[in-house]
Formats: C-alpha cells, sequence, structure tokens
C-alpha cells in the first residue's frame, strides 16, 4: 500500500455484483460522511482524521474509463489504504472478491480490512454448510508473501 500521504482511495469495496446495491449504498454513504468536528484533525492510523472519507473506490463509479480492468483492479488496492469486503453467500463464492482479499493481504495489509457482513454466515462451512458461508476462503486465511492462501486460519473484523 502506498504511504498514507500518497494513498489515492481511503478505500477499496469489494462485493459481488450480485450485491450492488449494497456497493453503492456503502459508498456514498463513506463518501458523503462528515467526520464530527471534534475528530477532525486529531491523529490517526493514517495521519490526521479528516473532514470527509474520499475517495472511495467501487468499481461502477471508476473502471468505465479503463481498457485494462485487471492493472485498473491491482492499482487501485495498491493505492488503498483500505479494503471493505461486503460479505455474502455470493461474495463468498466469488472469483474476483476472493483475488481482491487475496491481492491486498499479499500487499501486507492483512490488519486494514473490514468486513460487512450483509448475508449468510460467517464460517458456517466449518460446521458442514458450504452454501451459508459468507466469508471467502482468502478471508478465512492468512496469504503468504506470494499470494498463497496458507492453512492458518484468522478471524476477519466483521460487523
Amino acid at each position: 500500500m502506498a504511504d498514507p500521504i500518497t494513498a489515492k482511495y481511503w478505500a477499496f469495496i469489494s462485493y459481488s455484483h450480485q450485491e450492488r446495491a449494497w456497493g453503492q449504498r456503502v459508498h456514498r454513504s463513506l463518501e458523503t460522511y462528515r467526520v464530527p468536528r471534534h475528530l477532525r484533525a486529531l491523529p490517526g492510523r493514517d495521519g490526521a482524521i479528516p473532514r470527509r472519507i474520499f475517495p472511495v473506490f467501487r468499481d461502477r463509479e471508476e473502471l468505465p474509463t479503463s481498457s485494462d480492468l485487471g492493472t485498473a483492479i491491482a492499482e487501485a488496492l495498491a493505492t488503498s489504504r483500505y479494503l471493505i469486503v461486503i460479505c455474502s453467500r455470493a461474495s463468498a463464492r466469488s472469483i474476483w472478491v476472493n483475488e481482491e482479499v487475496r491481492n491486498f493481504k499479499r500487499l501486507g495489509h492483512s490488519g486494514r480490512i473490514m468486513c460487512l457482513i450483509v448475508d449468510g454466515e460467517p464460517n458456517a462451512s466449518d460446521q458442514g454448510r458450504p452454501e451459508d458461508e459468507c466469508f471467502c476462503p482468502a478471508l478465512r486465511h492468512e496469504v503468504d508473501a506470494e499470494g498463497t492462501l496458507t492453512p492458518v486460519r484468522v478471524e476477519p473484523l466483521a460487523a
């Protein structure tokens, strides 16, 4: 990830296109949220807390002008402070969501992933109900420097 001063995006929103409405809602909510005055300019994890959390990357908003989607996604992930994953049964099976999480972790930013559960159940596959799982494999496992999922389990930060 880029230095917080040079990071282009505050966050990258990853979601299954079946959850497009959630992606749009989260994107709009974050980009229009005004940080309360008493918190502005206080020191935070990424420097002074800003007035607004802007810009936030969402593929439908940022990619229509790109001719190389793979490169554009990789660049957006590399220049984002956080990854927000909209977790659902559909996103747990999405190759693209899994790849975005895997690549963000490969960059060494596992501690900057936040999950919003909108459907399904965390770790349902561990109870023999993979059809109810809301976390993709890359959220449930550590990723090494080469981007390979390891057998080591992790608990993502989720709401």
